[in-house]
């Protein structure tokens, strides 16, 4: 559930016939939900979590996202245009061998490898009690401050055309979202976006296939 007062960062996909490479599975905008304008796009060429991603800002400057290493990569660096790092990825590798039930998706660092924030999967009795979130949301905190959640939105609904479209408007589609807890958004938007591609991938128990 969110409110009039939150930022929202919508992701929406979409496919480009400009892009041949047979690596290419689809494209993704960012947009802020206030006013509909793209944040940020990126066209998803391999797997988020082995390739090196361009991201485009609003004002279409280059920012990336590449992995550590090559080989069961760990983090995920994401620069600027001026080639900062803007935020880092981390993967606690180690604690999910040791505790399958750990709730840590990822660690997300400054350029100096300081904690900023935390990704959490709150499907625990403690997680929910502690963070309020719901079923099907997850979890960013500072701490144990809530202080964004990754949602799903539904669509716009479209009017539906012959038998097919009124089928298809029967299923209820949705769009991953970043909901922070106040009127700023919490990441830059290609930030954030290169976070929804990662996590998405992380997640996704098919997204190897």
């Amino acid at each position: 559930m969110t409110t009039v007062d939150q930022a929202i960062y919508r992701a929406r996909t979409h496919y480009r016939k400009a892009c041949t490479s047979k690596s290419y599975r689809h494209s993704l905008e960012l947009l802020d939900e206030a006013t509909q304008q793209v944040m940020a796009t990126c066209d998803l060429v391999g797997r988020a979590s082995f390739a090196e991603l361009l991201l485009l800002d609003e004002h279409q400057q280059p920012w990336h996202m590449r992995p550590n290493r090559k080989f069961m990569p760990s983090r995920w660096i994401v620069t600027d245009p001026q080639q900062h790092i803007a935020m880092q990825f981390e993967q606690n590798i180690l604690g999910k061998l040791s505790n399958p039930l750990h709730k840590v998706v990822f660690s997300l660092l400054d350029d100096e490898d300081q904690l900023v924030y935390r990704l959490l999967d709150p499907r625990s009795a403690i997680a929910d009690r502690l963070l309020g979130v719901g079923p099907d949301d997850w979890a960013i905190s500072d701490g144990e401050r809530l202080v964004a959640k990754l949602i799903r939105l539904p669509q716009p609904k479209r009017k539906a055309r012959g038998l097919l479209g009124a089928l298809r408007s029967l299923l209820t589609a949705a769009d991953p979202a970043i909901a922070s807890l106040g009127p700023q958004h919490l990441l830059p938007a290609p930030v954030a976006l290169a976070m929804l591609l990662l996590f998405q991938e992380l997640t996704d128990a098919s997204a190897g296939a």
